[in-house]
């Protein structure tokens, strides 16, 4: 066989020229799951590899992918390829999939945007459970599209700020007032009756804060009386100066 057969029987995958394998893998159909993995870990080309991971549906070869690869690109599209599998973006994507890519994501934001919108109410639970940072635990409790992951994740919030947040800017009624009645801080409440975004979040502060006794006017009251000794003190001394002052002057002959 000549060099030229040998060239023209080479797979082309196996091209030396990185836009026939480009070409190559645009071409290849997306259930040949096996083949678009090989390319997407193996082929030498960043640009190859990244579109052999677009075409990708294989969460565990996806993961692989998404640590493990040397290029940002390719690693940041595995990623978004496991994020829409857990949604469900391409069509026949079963329960089993997005779970699997749900469970392979290791992406904070990503996990945060499947936990909110995942159509699967044991997909979005699944990538909930996996988020520990306050801030995005307290985004999902807002927004979360499933009223048990937005208490699940309510639930895990121990941060003062994000329970308050809750507490004004969710449109659903259960976690914020869930979250109201967490809190303690009178004017947090006062903020919240005239602030909330939910009505009965805000009504249920207004409640509160009107049948809780104030801590303020004790204090005040208190206060009162401490600075009003003082100053009848100082208007006794004034009235003895004013008093020894007209004894000295009905008491010293005139010159």
């Amino acid at each position: 066989m000549t060099l030229l057969d040998r060239f023209r029987a080479q797979p082309r995958q196996k091209h030396p020229d990185p836009t026939i394998r480009l070409a190559f893998v645009q071409e290849i159909p997306i259930t040949e799951r096996d083949l678009l993995a090989e390319i997407a870990r193996d082929d030498g080309d960043a640009r190859v590899r990244r579109a052999a991971v677009a075409k990708l549906m294989d969460p565990a070869a996806l993961a692989a992918i998404a640590s493990t690869d040397a290029d940002d690109s390719v690693r940041a599209q595995a990623n978004a390829m496991l994020r829409d599998i857990a949604l469900e973006a391409f069509e026949g994507v079963a329960e089993a999939e997005s779970l699997a890519a749900a469970d392979a994501l290791a992406d904070p934001k990503s996990l945060a945007v499947v936990a909110k919108s995942a159509t699967r109410e044991a997909v979005a639970a699944r990538a909930g459970a996996r988020i520990t940072d306050p801030h995005v635990l307290g985004s999902i409790a807002r927004h979360a599209e499933h009223e048990s992951v937005r208490r699940a994740a309510f639930d895990a919030l121990q941060d003062d700020r994000e329970v308050l947040s809750v507490a004004l800017n969710s449109e659903f009624r259960e976690p914020a007032l869930t979250a109201v009645d967490r809190i303690a801080d009178r004017a947090e409440l006062e903020q919240i009756a005239t602030r909330a975004r939910n009505k009965s979040a805000a009504k249920r502060a207004r409640t509160i804060v009107r049948e809780r006794p104030s801590h303020s006017a004790p204090v005040t009251a208190t206060h009162a009386i401490e600075m009003a000794v003082p100053r009848a003190a100082r208007a006794r001394r004034r009235v003895d100066r004013r008093g020894r002052t007209l004894i000295l002057r009905t008491t010293i002959p005139s010159a």
